[in-house]
């Protein structure tokens, strides 16, 4: 796994994807097609294309700041970052869903001490989709993490 950097004022939103993406990166690919399986954005190009899945997505993360006092500097922030994880087979959805959950506990610590507290987790049901005659399997997990910066 590469370094993970530490949250502070300049980076409250590269910082928080970089470290979560560094982590969901050390997953192996189901497909071990030897490629890039996870983004930060879908890739257009080959959505309807079976060779893209299974895929995971990780969304910048949206940010709520507040000042803890009005003197103080640093801010309070809560983050919230959307992975969505999309396969043709539901059962690879739901492995993949559990390992990216089970990796991310697994990183707690790491996270926490740069700068990404209280680690909580909320999922969504799977949902189907058909895309050029293929059923496409989607599970979205939002990470909630909190952080003083």
């Amino acid at each position: 796994m590469s370094t993970l950097g530490t949250v502070n004022a300049n980076n409250v939103f590269s910082q928080v994807w970089n470290n979560l993406y560094a982590i969901v990166n050390t997953i192996s690919d189901p497909a071990s097609r030897g490629e890039q399986w996870i983004y930060a954005a879908f890739p257009q190009e080959t959505k309807h294309t079976a060779n893209v899945y299974p895929a995971i997505i990780i969304d910048s993360p949206d940010a709520r700041g507040q000042n803890v006092t009005f003197t103080h500097t640093n801010r309070f922030y809560e983050w919230n970052i959307p992975i969505s994880i999309f396969a043709t087979r539901m059962d690879t959805c739901d492995g993949l869903a559990s390992t990216v959950l089970s990796t991310l506990n697994n990183n707690r610590g790491s996270l926490e001490a740069n700068g990404m507290q209280m680690f909580n987790i909320e999922s969504s049901p799977t949902f189907h989709t058909l895309i050029s005659n293929q059923v496409i399997h989607q599970k979205n997990i939002n990470v909630k993490v909190v952080g003083y910066v």
